[in-house]
């Protein structure tokens, strides 16, 4: 990857940071190693009656696969090995790739029934529902892409359905969600399902597609999924990030604290910054806690600011990878500049070191794919120009941070954040869809 598109430009600050991704029009993710895989799950596949998979069928890191028979299947199984292993590395890349995607139009909110669309990228703050039909309309081009980014849950009414129309494609069609996707009995269904949590295909449902789970289970009841005919969308190809800006942290720049259900402090906590709670409006502890700033519970201010939070969360987790850390310890380590990813959880035990080398420009990102773990009395610690504003943590599900653990740099996450007693933040404490919860702990923006 080429470091300078990880570099703000002196003088423009937090704004300055963006990354971009192919037209969505045009190019859509590669599955690579996912893209023989029918089904694939995180912790286990199961299967209840006479399911039907054609296609590979695999599991990682877990290794139970149950059902089969009665549940029938073509291709190859893979429960554990290093297949499944790379197909859940490939997906998370793809995964990435979608939720980093510049979103065409927003529907949040609305109800995929009843719609035609055109190629494009549709995004869905929180849920998205589908009561009814949703016909895709690819006006005569079969490499159109369709990419759905949704922020929480996919769900499937009863018997609802998916066409596809005018030359459109199941394989270009990619359904990257934030939790869980359940299709609910008789749903017909087509398109990669990319859940990050777990995928539930009720009695009857069809996938003409794939459903890729990342960190959970596939759970299957007489149903069925088949991979579509024909490759998919031709691979995204890295765009520098100084070319042409895409996100920032928007309106969420002056918050040391953003929660979506509720801000809860016990003891004498201090937020340096504003702090606010968005769609919640709970905010509890305050006193004994203090803050500078102004506090926003449920208003118009604390909603943009979780908006402009999503886009920048998308982003980092949109970067194209400098290093795979899967299954390492951020403790004693010293990194450079650069995208660093972890399929799954992130642990710190000790101390990591972020050396900028000279340059107070340089950016440090971190996508992980589920937990980020600090345990007690672990830090980050900057050397060289290194600076708290240009560190990102991305973090898949919730970050908790053990006793006594200086962190440095923004904390996104898209549950939850734990920030036990005597923690320290420098940067901020952004959660998506949880809660932030301290005690006697500190945040100060940065």
């Amino acid at each position: 990857m080429n470091l300078k598109s990880l570099m703000i430009p002196a003088g423009l600050g937090l704004s300055a940071l963006a990354f971009v991704s192919s037209p969505a029009l045009a190019q859509g993710p590669s599955l690579g190693a996912a893209q023989s895989f029918a089904v694939l799950g995180a912790s286990t596949v199961t299967s209840a009656g006479a399911s039907a998979i054609t296609g590979d069928l695999g599991v990682s890191p877990g290794t139970a696969v149950t059902g089969f028979p009665p549940a029938t299947m073509t291709g190859t199984r893979h429960a554990g090995d290093a297949v499944a292993l790379q197909a859940q590395g490939d997906l998370t890349a793809a995964y990435n790739a979608c939720a980093g995607a510049t979103s065409t139009a927003t529907l949040t909110g609305q109800d995929l029934g009843g719609r035609t669309l055109t190629p494009g990228v549709y995004t869905f703050a929180a849920s998205a529902p589908l009561n009814g039909v949703l016909t895709l309309d690819a006006q005569g081009n079969a490499n159109a892409v369709f990419i759905f980014q949704i922020g929480s849950t996919l769900l499937a009414a009863i018997n609802s359905s998916v066409a596809v129309t005018n030359g459109a494609r199941e394989a270009n069609v990619f359904w990257q969600v934030g939790s869980s996707a359940t299709l609910a009995a008789g749903v017909a269904f087509k398109g990669n399902i990319m859940a990050l949590a777990s995928i539930t295909l009720s009695q009857g449902t069809t996938v003409s597609g794939r459903a890729l789970a990342r960190t959970a289970a596939v759970t299957m009841d007489a149903s069925s999924v088949s991979v579509p005919s024909g490759v998919t969308a031709p691979s995204v190809k890295p765009v520098d990030a100084t070319a042409t800006p895409v996100a920032s942290l928007g309106a969420a720049k002056t918050f040391a604290v953003l929660g979506a259900s509720t801000v809860t402090s016990t003891g004498a906590s201090t937020v340096t910054g504003d702090l606010g709670v968005s769609p919640g409006t709970a905010i509890t502890g305050l006193p004994p806690g203090t803050m500078t700033g102004t506090l926003h519970a449920g208003d118009a201010v604390a909603l943009q600011a979780q908006s402009d939070l999503t886009k920048a969360y998308n982003a980092c987790a949109g970067a194209s990878s400098t290093a795979t850390l899967t299954g390492q310890d951020l403790g004693g380590r010293t990194l450079t500049p650069g995208v660093y990813t972890f399929a799954a959880s992130a642990p710190l035990n000790g101390i990591l070191t972020l050396d900028a080398q000279g340059n107070p420009n340089a950016v440090f990102v971190f996508q992980i794919g589920s937990t980020l773990l600090a345990a007690i009395n672990s830090s980050v610690r900057l050397i060289n120009g290194a600076r708290e504003a240009n560190v990102f943590w991305q973090v898949g599900s919730s970050a908790t941070l053990a006793a006594g653990v200086v962190l440095r740099g923004n904390i996104m996450a898209y549950a939850s954040i734990t920030l036990s007693q005597g923690t320290r933040v420098f940067g901020r404490a952004l959660a998506r869809t949880g809660a932030v919860t301290m005690d006697t702990s500190s945040v100060v923006a940065q």
